[in-house]
């Protein structure tokens, strides 16, 4: 049985080799593998230099930590590109050169520094860190409805670069003036004195309105929208944002309830941006409340106590902070010249929060700083034992510590100077806190906890320090 088995084997393996013609051979390799990479290459190199006015490219360098940039680029057939970007203000036209060669594919390589290779330079982004971690090397993907996509080497789950026909009349004019526009559309976003520090993503359908914490980081363009459900469960999604003229791209897209949003068209009188989709509605907006406060943090804030949360500018900067409460340290230093006192600044402010005390359970200490000399100075304000509702912590200003040691002598003189900063942690409305893990700023690391406080009677004040015992 065996042998006849064999025999059947080598027969059937005899009628496929003998069914395969010369012809046939021929045919599925007419080319050496080398001249079939050598003829990819060549078309790929003939498309990206057809296009006299060059194309329009997206490039997202990682979505999920960073948002993407337009691009303009005009492949020549000497080798060179004429590109320009919205990646910074430096958005004049710049040549360098390129390569397309085959790798572990058909790649497209900057292989000289143009406005690409700043997405991969950490100085050209101190407030990120880490830069853009974008690169040079792409893998050619697909050629399809007049989009060529490439992939990149570095991070190919979680990177594009997009290019189509740009439809300019005038790639040397035409290309600045937009990437111009696309820049200056990233304000839309951007933080402001006055705006309020929470942005809002909304979705409207048939099953309701459903809001999200945007989240949005404006140095990293990048957003990560939560909300956490009334049974504890948390919705989160995490995306890059590309700012375009009349508009935003978000990537990857979000998919809630069945439909897919990527797209969003600015409406400058509403200031929202807006996706719609089969009839229902995102948009990301600036709200005058958060969609949402963590159950959790506002525990922790209880939890925490009788520690102290600390903000002290020398520690460095972190955008969590606002330029409202920076102006607000500044009017309070106004506060001061005003007086005739000359040149002061607010160097420490201390809330001290106890849950354990009665009366003046929480209070605020302020350190202020003479210019002329260098000199220190502190006041000590009273405030009611904190009360948590609907998920707000309640501060109640009594008045100030006046007393004899140097931390009180001066309470009753600064309370009006500092009025602004008592204001702030006295809102009617409440201050919403959120926990941000360790202390991180421009200067310094640290292991203690981390959060903000942001005032609910004016939306534009947050402030984000660290607790310290």
């Amino acid at each position: 049985m065996k042998t006849i088995k064999k025999l059947l084997l080598l027969t059937i393996v005899l009628s496929f080799t003998v069914s395969c013609s010369e012809d046939d051979t021929e045919n599925l390799f007419s080319q050496a593998p080398a001249e079939r990479i050598e003829a990819r290459n060549n078309m790929l190199l003939e498309t990206l230099t057809a296009a006299p006015n060059g194309f329009k490219a997206l490039y997202f360098s990682k979505n999920n930590e960073f948002g993407g940039f337009t691009f303009y680029m005009r492949f020549n057939a000497d080798g060179t590109v004429d590109m320009t970007s919205d990646v910074d203000a430096e958005t004049a036209i710049a040549t360098s050169t390129y390569d397309v060669r085959f790798g572990t594919t058909n790649e497209l390589v900057f292989t000289t520094r143009n406005h690409i290779q700043k997405l991969s330079d950490a100085f050209a982004f101190p407030d990120t860190r880490t830069g853009f971690k974008g690169n040079s090397v792409f893998q050619f993907f697909s050629n399809e409805n007049d989009s060529i996509t490439f992939r990149d080497v570095r991070n190919r789950n979680t990177a594009s670069l997009v290019l189509t026909p740009s439809n300019l009349s005038n790639f040397a004019e035409e290309s600045v003036s937009r990437v111009e526009r696309t820049l200056v559309s990233q304000t839309n976003l951007a933080p402001t004195e006055t705006r309020s520090v929470f942005q809002i993503l909304r979705i409207e359908n048939a099953s309701g309105v459903t809001n999200f914490n945007l989240n949005y980081n404006a140095e990293r363009l990048f957003a990560n929208p939560l909300l956490e459900l009334d049974n504890g469960e948390v919705i989160e999604y995490n995306f890059g944002v590309l700012f375009t003229e009349n508009g935003i791209n978000i990537s990857p897209a979000i998919e809630f309830e069945g439909e897919i949003y990527e797209n969003f068209i600015f409406n400058a009188n509403s200031g929202q941006y807006v996706s719609t989709v089969n009839g229902t509605t995102a948009s990301i907006f600036f709200g005058d409340e958060p969609a949402s406060i963590n159950r959790l943090d506002v525990e922790e804030v209880v939890n925490l106590g009788p520690n102290g949360f600390l903000y002290r500018p020398s520690l460095g900067e972190n955008q969590l902070t606002s330029l409202g409460f920076d102006a607000l340290l500044d009017g309070v230093s106004l506060n001061f010249e005003d007086a005739g006192l000359g040149a002061w600044n607010v160097t420490d402010v201390q809330l001290i929060i106890d849950y354990e005390s009665n009366n003046c359970g929480t209070t605020l200490l302020i350190e202020v700083t003479r210019e002329e000399d260098n000199s220190s100075f502190f006041g000590i304000f009273c405030f009611e034992r904190g009360a948590i509702a609907e998920r707000k912590l309640f501060l109640n200003y009594i008045e100030p510590i006046q007393g004899q040691d140097v931390l009180t002598e001066n309470s009753e003189f600064f309370e009006d100077l500092v009025m602004p900063i008592i204001d702030f942690f006295n809102s009617a409305s409440g201050l919403a806190y959120t926990s941000e893990g360790s202390f991180a700023s421009s200067l310094a690391q640290f292991s203690n906890s981390s959060g903000t406080f942001a005032s609910l009677d004016n939306p534009a004040l947050r402030v984000y320090g660290l607790w310290f015992l």
